[in-house]
Formats: C-alpha cells, sequence, structure tokens
C-alpha cells in the first residue's frame, strides 16, 4: 500500500464526531434568520477523472447566522434540488431523497435505531429520459422520453429536480408483532422530537437527509451523500390567563395568587419548625409556606416561570419574636424553587432497539436497564413584593396569621430541551421546593404527625433529601411563544449562561453496554 496516499475511507468509516449545537442554533424565535443554500455533493473517486462533483444535493434553509448546517422547524418544507452534472454517459437507474430520524446510544452496529423514514422519489427510468438543462428546461419528475434513452439506458450532460416535502411533526410507534393481539397493541403516534446532541448524555437525537442515486452496468452501485440536519418541534403554550396577559401588555406588576387564583399553581404546602441559634433565649415558631408558580405550567424557553411564596406563622405565643422569625426566614430567601431536567432513555442499546418496535419505558425493563440524566435547570431569584400587602389578602385577622411574602422568577435558558414523551426517549421538567442552608436559624421539616405539637429544632436535612421531601411540581419546556397574546417578561435580568465544559468528551461504549439484557 502507498503510505503516502492511504484510501479514503467514505462508506465504511465510522461517522464523525458530532458538532454539538448552540442554544442560538436551536432558536427559532428570532424573525431574522436568513435562508440559506447547503450543498452536498458525490464525487467522482477515479484519478483519471479528479475529484469533481457529478452529484450535488442542495438544501435551502432558514437559520441563524454562524450555523453551517440546515435547520427545519415543526412543520416546515424541506426544500431543494439534486443536480447532476455527467461528463460523460452514466447508467443511472433511480434518484431518491430521503429524510431519517436515529437515536443513537451506542458507536456499535446496533447501537441505534431508526424511528422516522421519509422516502421522497426524484426520478427512475421507467419515467423517460428527463431534459438536460443545456434546453432551458426546468426538469419535473414526470419528464416525457427523450431521444434514445430507452435504448441505452444512459444520462449524459447536466440535470435539475427541485424537490419539497414536509419534515413531519409526528412519528408511530409500531405495534408489536404477536400471537395474541390486544386493544392495547395498536400503533401510537408521538411527537417528533428535537435534536439532542448533549455532553454528558450517551444518547443522540439526530436526523439526516440522504441523496441515494443507484447506477446500473456491470456493477450495480448505490452512490449517496449524507446531510445531518438539525430539528425543532414547533411547540406553543396555550393562552396567559387575562390578569397575567393584562399585566405584561400594561407594563405593570403581576397579580398574586390570592387575587388571581386560576393563575397561579400551588406546590403542596410545607411547614417548617424555625428557631433561632441562641442558646441562652432560644425562640422558635412553625411558619406554614405556599409556594406558586404561574399557571397554566406550560413555557417557552427564553422566557421565565413566575414564582410567588407566601409565608405565615399560627398559634405563635409570642407575636413579636414570632414576626422577627419570620421575617429572618423570609428575608434570608430560606425556601428555594428550583428547575429540573430529567432526560430519562435505556442505556443498553439492544433495550433501546426493542423499544421501536413497541415496548414503552414506562411499562418494559427494570430501572436498571434505563439512564437517568437530571440536571439543575435554573434557581428562583426572589425579591420582597412590589405592591403592599394587606392583612385581608393572606388572612383574616391579625392574630390568626401573619404572613410575609416574596416574589420571583426562574429564568429558562434557550439552551433548555423542550419537553418530550417517546417510547425510547423522555424529557420531562418539575419545579422542587428546597431549603437553603442558614448559619442564623435552625430550620426543621415539620410532618403532619408533628404540626399540633412542638419539635425540637434538629439539624437541617441534606440538600437532596430536603428536595425529595419538600413539594415538586411538574412543567412542560417548549419552544415557541403562544400563537396570540403577550410574551412574558423577565422582571430581573437573566443570570449568565452557564457555559458546559468543552473538555468532556461524549461517553460512547465501544464494547458490551453495561446491564444485562432481559
Amino acid at each position: 500500500m502507498d503510505t503516502r496516499n492511504p484510501p479514503r475511507y467514505s462508506t465504511l468509516s465510522l461517522a464523525t464526531l458530532p458538532v454539538y449545537p448552540t442554544a442560538g442554533d436551536l432558536d427559532i424565535s428570532s424573525i431574522n434568520d436568513a435562508r440559506q443554500s447547503f450543498e452536498f455533493c458525490i464525487e467522482n473517486t477515479s484519478s483519471s477523472e479528479g475529484r469533481q462533483a457529478w452529484a450535488t444535493l442542495s438544501l435551502l434553509s432558514t437559520v441563524p447566522p454562524g450555523l453551517q448546517r440546515p435547520r427545519y422547524r415543526g412543520g416546515e418544507s424541506v426544500e431543494g434540488t439534486v443536480t447532476l452534472d455527467l461528463k460523460r454517459p452514466r447508467t443511472i437507474t433511480s434518484i431518491s431523497v430521503l429524510l431519517r430520524g436515529r437515536m443513537v446510544t451506542s458507536s456499535l452496529s446496533d447501537g441505534s435505531h431508526l424511528f422516522l423514514e421519509v422516502a421522497h422519489p426524484i426520478w427512475d427510468s421507467t419515467m423517460g429520459a428527463p431534459a438536460p438543462l443545456d434546453e432551458q428546461e426546468l426538469l419535473s419528475p414526470v419528464s416525457p422520453t427523450r431521444g434514445n434513452f430507452a435504448a441505452s439506458g444512459r444520462l449524459n450532460g447536466r440535470y435539475e429536480w427541485p424537490f419539497s416535502f414536509t419534515f413531519p411533526t409526528e412519528f408511530q410507534n409500531l405495534p408489536v408483532a404477536t400471537k395474541h393481539p390486544s386493544r392495547e397493541n395498536i400503533a401510537t403516534t408521538y411527537l417528533t422530537p428535537q435534536t439532542v446532541l448533549e455532553r454528558g448524555i450517551n444518547a443522540d437525537i439526530t436526523y439526516e437527509v440522504v441523496l441515494k442515486i443507484a447506477t446500473g452496468g456491470l456493477f450495480k452501485t448505490k452512490h449517496r451523500v449524507t446531510a445531518t440536519v438539525l430539528y425543532v418541534p414547533l411547540i406553543r403554550p396555550p393562552p396567559l390567563p387575562p390578569l397575567r396577559a393584562s399585566a405584561y401588555l400594561n407594563a405593570t406588576y403581576l397579580v398574586g395568587p390570592e387575587d388571581d387564583p386560576t393563575g397561579w399553581k400551588m406546590l403542596p404546602k410545607m411547614n417548617f419548625s424555625v428557631a433561632t441559634v441562641d442558646a441562652h433565649n432560644p425562640s422558635s415558631v412553625d411558619v406554614e409556606c405556599s409556594a406558586y408558580i404561574a399557571n397554566p405550567t406550560v413555557y417557552t424557553r427564553g422566557t421565565v416561570i413566575p414564582c410567588f411564596l407566601i409565608c405565615r406563622t399560627r398559634g405563635a405565643e409570642n407575636a413579636t419574636r414570632s414576626a422577627t422569625l419570620l421575617q429572618a426566614f423570609v428575608a434570608q430567601q430560606c425556601v428555594a424553587l428550583t428547575l429540573f431536567q430529567r432526560v430519562h432513555y435505556h442505556e443498553d442499546p439492544r433495550q433501546a432497539l426493542s423499544s421501536k418496535f413497541g415496548h414503552d419505558m414506562k411499562a418494559g425493563g427494570s430501572k436498571d436497564d434505563r439512564a437517568n440524566h437530571t440536571e439543575q435547570c435554573g434557581v428562583a431569584v426572589w425579591w420582597p413584593p412590589t405592591m403592599a400587602v394587606t392583612d385581608a389578602d393572606y388572612g383574616q385577622s391579625q392574630s390568626a396569621a401573619r404572613s410575609s411574602c416574596l416574589e420571583g422568577e426562574i429564568h429558562l435558558d434557550l439552551g433548555h430541551l423542550p419537553s418530550c414523551e417517546t417510547p425510547f426517549f423522555q424529557v420531562s421538567h418539575a419545579v422542587s421546593a428546597s431549603l437553603n442552608p442558614t448559619q442564623s436559624l435552625v430550620i426543621t421539616i415539620l410532618r403532619d404527625s408533628q404540626r399540633s405539637g412542638r419539635s425540637g429544632p434538629s439539624k437541617l436535612p441534606e440538600q437532596h433529601d430536603s428536595i425529595s421531601q419538600l413539594s415538586t411540581a411538574p412543567v412542560r419546556i417548549v419552544t415557541a411563544h403562544a400563537e396570540h397574546g403577550p410574551s412574558p417578561t423577565p422582571f430581573t435580568p437573566a443570570p449568565p449562561r452557564r457555559q458546559k465544559d468543552a473538555s468532556l468528551v461524549q461517553d460512547v461504549r465501544y464494547g458490551v453496554p453495561r446491564g444485562t439484557y432481559r
């Protein structure tokens, strides 16, 4: 072998390392994106002809500045042209363009499976000879027979075919073939998931547009070129409730949950015993906390989740001291609201393949066969209420309850994955309440059995335990704004984007995957 000119490994080589898309690459809210053309070529490989492109796939796409590959959003058309530039006669039997969606869990040969495929025929030999471009005609797949094509079956010259088809917004998960079909064993439709290429997640969702050309002759060959593309589903939230929409339109403060109960979702209530650390003059008070997030609980990434926190003391013997403890508890922002993103998938590629044929993750396999990647996506920023809060708003009388509240919001980064549900890949989001540690107060979580009696101060539970023991509410993250009405307006500046560690290498397994196949 000539070591100076190593061979080109095309069809047998492994796929190139993924180019991780940025948050801006997947942001479909901009109206200033330009329409660009991207070209992908099949070249001659013989040394006599040199490296010349004889087939070109051109794709039109509306993309943000700097994006070097096509991007499509839900409902958009995949548009482009197929061009042949044949310097010598070539026997071509068929031309087609395919759109494919895959889930990739491993570099093994069975480490990916095809969940979406759309085949769009461009031309085949039964349609007769197409008209070359030098005849100044734009071709269609139904061009009439020309010349002696029927006799030779060869094409020579320059040809061009435009094409257009819709990027599917849904796909079907086919049922399992069984001897005893049941009513549940039917095809299920799912929303087509977004492109996923995330560091730390050993599962990718990828899409590609493939130009496939079959040639005849002595050695029948299938030539192809693959264009990796991005896909972002167009998912909108429901309209905002009237009072919140009015606040955004008029640039006023949001109405709280007491005056707008349908506009807020309350998390399960939390009860604490709050005590001082002063051993010489100890005091404590029971605090009931109600945390709220804006309703409906569907939010567009790049916006915010409005939050509200109401804390009350009840049955305190010393009203002045209990009010002081309550104010310290609220001022130190001891309750945190955190958004978590959980990605759930089959780590074993063989399990992922079985999901293709109808084994839903919810029903099949044990937890050990599936992988979870949980990430903290944002924490509520709190501030004192912007309007005076009257006693009537938060209690029937001053003696029955003392109240204090905070307003806040969780900023949603453009890079968050949208919530999705498929048999093989799930992304879910939840807002969870936890306790922030403080040096000046001792806080104990009170259970139902402890509310009537006094519980002595104890050590603050660990952060993870606090999250699991306090309240949680599921939410959905979507990709676009509501079709009508105003968009949520942040009250505070967005925090700096947390840059992911670029030194991390995608965890790809080249041996037998972990876990036992069942």
